[in-house]
Formats: structure tokens, sequence, C-alpha cells
């Protein structure tokens, strides 16, 4: 269901608008939208169905967006994986969710888990060809994703988020931080974590283009915020605690930023203090 509401929404009203962008590559709403219905074939051939579960270990990049986007187009629950924990916490996880298939990158702890399905990605692409591509689900009680808490007070548990949870999540976004046709979302905080993941869904609903990093560091949000004309992103505090301390800031022009949300944690109040002095206009 919320595939309709966002990236094919953006497909009908802004087709040609830029919709995805990562170091080497450029992608329309159009051209996207084309591609995840064939990520979604691709997904189907593996015998993919609406409420089989499908775990993501993967860098912030286009693929993972995309893979999202494919799972919410078929009704195939994703779920992230948090790509810091280690391997016998990643087991653990795998091991409650019981998913039917694992997509996950080389450069990433190798779970032992047995899955029955498994693609390495940047080693086995995902065989992508024009066929037959599935009708999007629409079903606003589908489970979208299920999303791992991080076990700080005890296990990590999985919490079931809704294609409906999300289309809310949109909706009260564009109150908070809003969005709009070419207005320019960069991925810096994980896409696995909540705080993160519902603005694949927001950015494409208003027509505003993502663009992704693999890792955060100082260095590179400040080069991605200035070539990308960057004007939206999600942090957590530890993040923006680590710009204000990076000496090299001033050097760059990030006049294009103009909203800077935080969540995963409070923010002290002298951080928020000297985050406005170093980015007044935010």
């Amino acid at each position: 269901m919320i595939h309709a509401h966002s990236l094919g929404r953006a497909a009908r009203y802004f087709p040609e608008r830029p919709a995805l962008a990562a170091a080497k590559t450029r992608t329309t709403f159009q051209e996207l939208h084309d591609r995840v219905g064939c990520i979604a074939a691709a997904l189907d051939r593996h015998g993919f169905k609406a409420g089989d579960r499908l775990a993501l270990l993967l860098p912030n990049e286009p693929d993972y967006i995309e893979l999202v986007y494919a799972c919410a187009w078929l009704g195939v629950i994703a779920v992230p994986l948090n790509t810091r924990l280690s391997v016998k916490e990643i087991d653990v996880i795998l091991s409650d969710a019981n998913p039917r298939g694992l997509i996950r990158h080389s450069s990433l702890p190798v779970p032992t888990v047995q899955v029955s399905w498994q693609l390495v990605l940047d080693q086995e692409p995902l065989e992508v060809r024009s066929d037959s591509v599935p009708d999007p689900i629409y079903d606003p009680n589908a489970v979208l994703a299920l999303i791992y808490t991080s076990g700080t007070t005890g296990r990590s548990k999985g919490v079931e988020i809704t294609h409906a949870n999300i289309l809310e999540n949109v909706y009260h976004t564009n109150f908070w931080f809003p969005l709009e046709e070419g207005a320019v979302h960069l991925h810096a905080a994980p896409i696995f974590h909540i705080a993160d993941f519902p603005f694949m869904f927001a950015a494409p609903a208003f027509g505003a283009c993502q663009v992704t990093i693999p890792k955060f560091n100082p260095q590179t949000f400040c080069e991605t915020v200035q070539r990308e004309r960057v004007t939206h992103t999600v942090l957590v505090p530890t993040m923006i605690n680590m710009l204000t301390q990076f000496p090299e800031f001033k050097k760059f022009d990030l006049t294009s930023l103009q909203h800077l949300g935080y969540g995963g944690s409070p923010m002290a109040p002298e951080l928020v203090h000297r985050t406005r002095q170093l980015l007044p206009n935010v």
C-alpha cells in the first residue's frame, strides 16, 4: 500500500525529477520505479510472496533502498539488520526473525545461521530483467518491516511496522520536517535505524531526491552536502557532536542545508547550542 503513496506517486507526478543519487549514479523517479518493479519480479521468481521475510545486511547504498521498495511492492517483510552487530548478535536476530532469505554485502559480518536462500549482492547481483512485473499490493495492515530494537535494556526485540504506520509517519514528517519537490535528503544515518528508515518513503512522496553515503564520517558528510546541495538530513547526537568538532567544517559550503533532524537518544543542551552556532540558518 505504501508504494502507491510514495514511489508510485512520485513516478506519476515527478517522473523526470532526480530520485536517487550516490557517488556515481543518478536515477529519475520513472527509472527508479521501473527498476524496482523488475527487482520485485526477480524476488517473485525466487519464490518470495506477501508475508515472507527478507533480511537485509547492507551498507547505505541505492541497492538497499531499491530492495526495500521491492519488498513494499510485493508485500514481503523487510528485516533490516544492524551492520554494527557482531556475528553472534546477528545470528540471534536471524534465529528470531526466521527470514525466508538474506541479502548481504561481502564487506559485512557473515552470519552462521542458515537461511533457505542467500545472496551476496556485490558478488552475485539479482538478475533484473524487463519481464512480467507483479501488481503492487494495497493492504494498509500488511507488515512492511520488522525492525529490531537496539537491545540496550535486554534482548533485541523485533517491532512490526505496517504500511499504514509508515504512511502516518510520512504525514507527520510533512509537519515537522517538510519536504518538497526539488529537496535533497541525505541518508547519513544508517537506513536500518528507525530514525532514518521512514524517510526513504517520505522523500519520494513529496518529489525529493535521496542521496546515500555508505558510512558516516564528518569529511564525507560535508563533501556530500556541498556536492549534492543537500537540504534535509537526520543524524544521531553522536554524529552531530562529531560534526561540531570537525576542524575542517567551515571550509565547506553547507548553505543548502535547511533541516537537520536528530533521533535515537536525547541531545544535550550544550550540543544543541554548539550546533545552532555552527549552522545558524538550519
